[in-house]
Order: structure tokens, then C-alpha cells, then sequence
């Protein structure tokens, strides 16, 4: 064959692929649409597998290794009492809205992010353990709760950034609670009605969510223009972000509810033990104190041992 004749075939491969350099009106549809002319999308194919080589092992040590770093932390720490034991008196910590706007994001988070490790997960341990069918069923199953829970959460947090915001813009205070890790290092850390920790995680499900939030609309309505190159760019920044906020919600989830003696019945009856705020938001508590803010409550019949905690700030 006359190496100087050119195969006909190449330029229509390149166009079917989609290769730089070729001519976009050699493959032509009856489909008028978005990428209707590309059959064989490489970066798509590149997409794919970065996402199976390089992604999901990834995702799998960072969470993997959060999970691990509670674990020591618990063992290492233990439970963290009130070291004053109970009080008489409570504060209002939570107006009844805010714990509406927290719980029904929270809920919203939990099952976007169960059914996220499905669908990021579910070839290496739900198809495995279910079996193909059953297996394929609940992915189906999981990826549309994710679908109709993702723009729900999205107004959930808006209201919840706006809800919270008051107290959780930085300070000085901060710096000083960081470099004492909240207690760990250099005795009491002093935090005002956040601590730079809370503070912390605000701004990241502020920050990081706001990137899940808007990525994921991107790729729940498709029907406003989105090629696949801008779709696998979106699910790109979608996984790693979602990511990113799970691994920190991990640890907001442990401290909030198991970690520390008082903290989840602050959120779950918006109600705190004026011994808890002292110990843990001391400036917040002198300012309720003035304020005249401090009721008379029912303790707990159960005293802590004071001498249980070295750390009462953690």
C-alpha cells in the first residue's frame, strides 16, 4: 500500500473520538442537542478512570484514616465530664428554630452522605455482598434519594449559613484556643459561644459545601445545556469536595454527640449546664451571666469526678 495515500478512516476515528485537529463536520446527527455529534468521549473515558485508579482509593484512606484518628482519640481521651459535675442552673444555648434548621440539614447530610459512599463504594462492597441484582437495585434505589435529598440540602444550607453566623466569624481568641489545642496543650483554652473548632467546621460545610451544593445541581438537571466535558468537570469537584466534608463532619458528629459529657442535649433540647458552658465557653458564660441569662434547672443526679479530666476545654 503507498504509505503517501492517506487511510480515509483516520479523520473520521479522530472526529469520532474527538480528537484536536480534525473536522467537527465529518460526524453528523439528527439529534439536535449537546455533544450529539461526539460518539466516543475520551475525556469522559479519562474521567472514568481516574475516578476507579485514583479517586475512590483515595476517598477510601482519607475517611479511613479520620475513622481511625476517632478511635485513638477515644481511647487515648476517653469521655470528656464536666469536671464540676452538674449544675442548678441552665442557659439557653438554641432558639427552637435553630435546632429545626441544624436537624433537618443534619438529616439531609446523613443520607446524601450515605447514599454517596454507595454510589462512590458500591461496586466494591454493596454489589460484592448483595449480589448483582439486589446490589444494582439498591444503587438504584440510593442514587435517587440522592437526586431529590441534594437540592433539598442546598436550601437547607443557606438558611443554616445565615442561622449560625453570628458567633462564628473569627477573632483573636481563636489563635489562642488553637495554640493551646483547645485545651490539650497549655491548660484552659477561653472560647467565646464558638470555639475556633466549631468555628472551623462552619465555615467549611459553608465553604466546601457551597462547592457540593452547586456541583451537584449542575449534574441533577442536565437539561440546561451541560456537555459531558462540563459534567465530568462538576462530578469531578463534587467528589472531592463531598469528600472533604464528610472527613470533617466525622469528627463535628463524634464531638457533638459521644465525645462530650452535656454537648448533644445542647442541641437536642437547646438547653446547656451553666457548669459545661463555663468550662467550655467561658466568655460566652460571663456574657450570659451578665446578661442575666442563667435559669434555675434540675441536675443530673449523677456527679463527675473532677479529677477524671486533665483537658475540660477538648
Amino acid at each position: 500500500m503507498d504509505e503517501s495515500v492517506k487511510n480515509p478512516g483516520i479523520d473520521l476515528w479522530n472526529a469520532v473520538r474527538g480528537r484536536e485537529g480534525t473536522e467537527t463536520g465529518q460526524v453528523r446527527s439528527q439529534v439536535d442537542s449537546v455533544d450529539s455529534t461526539t460518539l466516543v468521549n475520551m475525556n469522559g473515558q479519562a474521567w472514568q478512570q481516574y475516578r476507579m485508579d485514583t479517586l475512590i482509593p483515595n476517598a477510601a484512606i482519607v475517611l479511613g484514616l479520620v475513622l481511625l484518628a476517632i478511635v485513638v482519640f477515644r481511647l487515648v481521651r476517653g469521655k470528656i465530664p464536666i469536671r464540676a459535675g452538674r449544675s442548678t442552673h441552665k442557659i439557653k444555648r438554641f432558639s427552637t428554630f435553630q435546632r429545626y434548621v441544624h436537624w433537618t440539614t443534619a438529616i439531609l447530610f446523613v443520607a446524601l452522605s450515605i447514599t454517596g459512599v454507595v454510589l462512590l463504594f458500591g461496586r466494591y462492597v454493596v454489589i460484592p455482598v448483595f449480589g448483582a441484582e439486589i446490589g444494582g437495585t439498591l444503587t438504584w434505589l440510593f442514587k435517587s434519594i440522592h437526586d431529590y435529598a441534594g437540592p433539598a440540602f442546598a436550601v437547607a444550607l443557606v438558611v443554616l449559613v445565615v442561622t449560625f453566623i453570628k458567633g462564628n466569624l473569627p477573632n483573636l481568641s481563636d489563635l489562642k484556643w488553637l495554640a493551646k489545642g483547645g485545651g490539650l496543650f497549655g491548660g484552659h483554652a477561653s472560647a467565646g459561644r464558638y470555639n475556633a473548632g466549631e468555628k472551623g467546621w462552619y465555615w467549611t460545610a459553608a465553604i466546601v459545601g457551597a462547592f457540593v451544593v452547586v456541583s451537584g445541581l449542575v449534574m441533577d438537571f442536565p437539561n440546561f445545556g451541560q456537555g459531558r466535558d462540563t459534567m465530568t468537570y462538576y462530578h469531578w469537584i463534587h467528589s472531592i469536595s463531598a469528600v472533604i466534608v464528610m472527613a470533617f463532619a466525622m469528627g463535628h458528629i463524634y464531638m457533638g454527640t459521644i465525645a462530650m459529657e452535656g454537648a448533644f442535649e445542647v442541641m437536642q433540647t437547646g438547653y446547656c449546664d451553666a457548669n459545661w458552658a463555663k468550662e467550655h465557653h467561658d466568655e460566652w458564660y460571663a456574657e450570659m451571666q451578665q446578661a442575666g441569662e442563667i435559669e434555675e434547672g434540675s441536675p443530673l443526679p449523677r456527679q463527675v469526678n473532677a479529677e477524671a479530666s486533665p483537658h475540660p476545654n477538648v
